[in-house]
């Protein structure tokens, strides 16, 4: 085989071997910097490679986190070969070795051992637009999740400073409560119906203003005259401002979404199946990237992780095995969400009537969702193999 060019990949910098056959090395280990002048001396290195044996050198790396992004980015404009492993087989080749030796230099030297044994498959592309799709999504998702917990701190101080405030408003984290809310916080409250009115952003009736009103009329006289910690009521009025922020911040991010979902087919294809809405179908379609990466839905649902873990060991077979979890945690999520909207309701009705099937047959709750998960995504990915809507 020809030659290769081991990388073991780290913050920062990167350790690179480059071998003219399998153990042959050619030149010293290097330390390169993920920078303009590591990338164009690692370019030097391949050129060398290609000059010394008139062969065209391949380069295999090792997914680690998204510190490999830029390198990978770098070998993809200047058009050179490379490969990049999944840190799991990685990992499960070292296991073979007697000796048990962790330094950069033998990790550069792995990846190359791996590559000249044939254990190394071509990695799955993105196109721009997926990768873009993908970080959106999952910034909207830590923001949210940021904004559940803020939302539960905010509730806490509520009970302590303002409890009959939660009777007003149904929806008590909406933009008009909370901006209401920071006004009673404040004391600004001499005209109640022209406060509501603003926090609303004048996009309610007067009849809903008038009635708002009217209850917090008859509640603030008795909170005004009670005596409340001060510290509590600024601590309150600060989440209030962050609360307001992750709102917009939620809402610019749900628009960025929208706008790239729009240069994506595969959303509106997902989209169509019953219980999937826009956010949950431009997250999936964001995990998965081009479908055309998976040979069967098989390839997919292990992807995702719901594939059943088989362990077997002479005449013993295990009876309960569970899910080998070892795929994108997100798509996981994604998909157990689309479930659970789908057999709420029969909103799906191929997906409820399995959920009744499996159920029926004495199958546990969560038994049950990950088998209808699995189901599901060989739906999706039927939909985006043949680029034709879901149909009941």
């Amino acid at each position: 085989m020809g030659p290769v060019v081991g990388i073991d990949v780290a913050k920062g910098s990167s350790v690179v071997q480059a071998f003219l056959r399998r153990n042959e090395p050619y030149g010293k280990l290097e330390s390169i910097l993920h920078g303009e002048s590591g990338f164009e001396r690692l370019g030097e290195i391949l050129a060398e490679l290609r000059a010394e044996t008139m062969l065209e050198p391949v380069v295999v790396l090792e997914a680690t986190g998204h510190y490999h992004r830029g390198l990978a980015a770098y070998l993809e404009r200047s058009e050179w070969i490379y490969y990049i492993v999944n840190p799991l087989q990685s990992k499960r080749a070292k296991g073979t070795q007697l000796r048990k030796v962790k330094t950069d230099a033998a990790d550069a030297w792995h990846l190359a051992n791996m590559y000249y044994r044939g254990d190394v498959a071509p990695h799955r592309t993105w196109e721009e637009t997926f990768t873009e799709l993908q970080h959106v999504t999952r910034q909207h998702e830590f923001v949210t999740g940021m904004f559940v917990q803020a939302k539960l701190n905010t509730r806490a101080l509520l009970d302590q400073v303002f409890p009959a405030y939660e009777q007003i408003f149904r929806d008590l984290f909406s933009v008009t409560s909370l901006k209401v809310l920071a006004h009673c916080l404040t004391g600004k409250v001499e005209n109640v119906s022209e406060t509501i009115r603003e926090g609303s952003g004048r996009s309610h009736s007067n009849r809903w203003i008038e009635e708002k009103a009217e209850r917090l009329r008859e509640t603030l006289p008795d909170w005004l005259n009670q005596p409340r910690s001060r510290s509590q009521t600024v601590a309150l009025c600060g989440m209030i401002t962050l609360l307001l922020a992750f709102s917009e911040q939620l809402s610019e991010l749900e628009n960025q979404i929208n706008e790239i979902a729009l240069n994506l087919p595969e959303v509106a294809l997902v989209k169509s199946i019953p219980g999937i809405g826009d956010k949950l179908a431009a997250a999936i379609v964001a995990e998965i990237g081009d479908v055309k990466q998976f040979k069967d839905a098989k390839q997919l649902v292990a992807f995702a992780g719901i594939d059943p873990g088989i362990f077997s060991s002479g005449k013993f077979v295990a009876t309960h095995s569970r899910i080998t979890k070892r795929g994108s945690k997100r798509l996981r999520r994604a998909l157990y969400l689309a479930v659970q909207c789908g057999i709420r309701g029969n909103t799906n009705s191929k997906i409820r009537d399995y959920y009744d099937k499996k159920r029926k047959e004495g199958k546990p709750y969560k038994v049950v969702v990950i088998a209808c998960a699995n189901k599901l995504l060989h739906h999706v990915y039927a939909i985006l193999s043949k680029g034709q809507p879901f149909q009941t």
